[in-house]
C-alpha cells in the first residue's frame, strides 16, 4: 500500500513545503468553493466521488466526456490536500493498463494566481467560456501532481508563448497562424508539447498543438484534444 503523503513529499519542489491531507470541518469558511464542500460533507468515498464526477458533467460534461468517463470507472478515492497554504482535491485513479494508483490534483478555483500572468489576466476575457467556466467553477487546473503536466496547467504555469523566443518560427516555410502575444498553452504533456489557445482567434474551441521541436498543428478542437491527452495520461 502507497504511503501517499511520503510518496507526495518526493514532488512538492521545495523542502519548507509539505502536503497534508486535511477534514474540511479544519478548512476556513472562505478557503475553498461551497461545492468542495458539500462534496467532502458526504460520509462515505463512493458519494464523495459521485458528487465529484457530478460537479465534472456539470462544468465541462459535453467537453471532457472520455475523461469523466474514465474517472467514473477509475477513480478510487478524493481527499481535501493542502500544499503550504494552497488546497487541492486529490484525486487517486487507477491506471487500467498497471493497476497502479496515480494521483492527480485539481486546483481550488478560488485561488488563482495571475500574479506573474499579467498578459493573460488581460486576454482573460477572450478566453473561451467552456475553459474560462472550468478554472473559474471546478479547477485551477488538473494535472499529474508528480510532473505538473498531462493535463491543465494552473493559471500560474500557463505557458504564454509571447514572452519566448521561438526557433521553430524561423524553421516555417509557410506565415505563422497564430499570434504569440496572444497565444496560451493551457494544457502541457510535460514533454514540450502544448494545446495552445489565441485569445484573438478562439472561437469554436479552435487550438494550436505547438511545440519548439516540431511544426505546429492548427485547427484543432481544444477540447478534443486535451480530453483524449488526459486519458493517455491515465494509462
Amino acid at each position: 500500500m502507497v504511503d501517499k503523503v511520503k510518496f507526495l513529499n518526493q514532488y512538492t519542489f521545495k523542502q519548507s513545503l509539505e502536503v497534508a491531507l486535511v477534514d474540511i470541518n479544519d478548512v476556513g469558511e472562505d478557503m475553498v468553493p461551497v461545492s468542495w464542500k458539500e462534496i467532502f460533507k458526504n460520509d462515505t468515498w463512493d458519494l464523495k466521488i459521485k458528487y465529484l464526477v457530478q460537479l465534472w458533467e456539470n462544468t465541462v460534461g459535453n467537453d471532457l466526456r472520455n475523461t469523466i468517463a474514465y474517472l467514473n470507472r477509475h477513480l478510487r478515492d478524493i481527499e481535501l490536500m493542502r500544499l503550504g497554504e494552497k488546497y487541492f482535491i486529490l484525486y487517486s485513479i487507477e491506471s487500467s493498463k498497471t493497476g497502479e494508483l496515480l494521483f492527480y490534483v485539481g486546483g481550488n478555483p478560488l485561488e488563482k494566481n495571475f500574479k506573474n500572468q499579467e498578459e493573460l489576466f488581460n486576454d482573460w476575457a477572450k478566453i473561451p467560456e467552456t475553459l474560462k467556466n472550468f478554472y473559474e467553477s471546478l479547477h485551477d487546473g488538473f494535472y499529474y501532481f508528480p510532473s505538473r503536466s498531462m493535463g491543465l496547467d494552473a493559471v500560474e504555469n500557463v505557458t504564454y508563448l509571447g514572452e519566448d523566443d521561438w526557433e521553430i518560427v524561423e524553421e516555417m516555410e509557410q506565415p505563422l497562424e497564430i499570434q504569440l502575444e496572444s497565444s496560451y498553452g493551457f494544457f502541457s504533456n510535460g514533454m514540450g508539447r502544448y494545446v495552445v489557445v489565441d485569445a484573438n482567434d478562439c472561437d469554436n474551441d479552435k487550438a494550436t498543438l505547438w511545440s519548439a521541436s516540431s511544426l505546429p498543428k492548427y485547427d484543432l478542437k481544444f477540447w478534443n484534444v486535451v480530453d483524449e491527452w488526459i486519458v493517455i495520461g491515465f494509462n
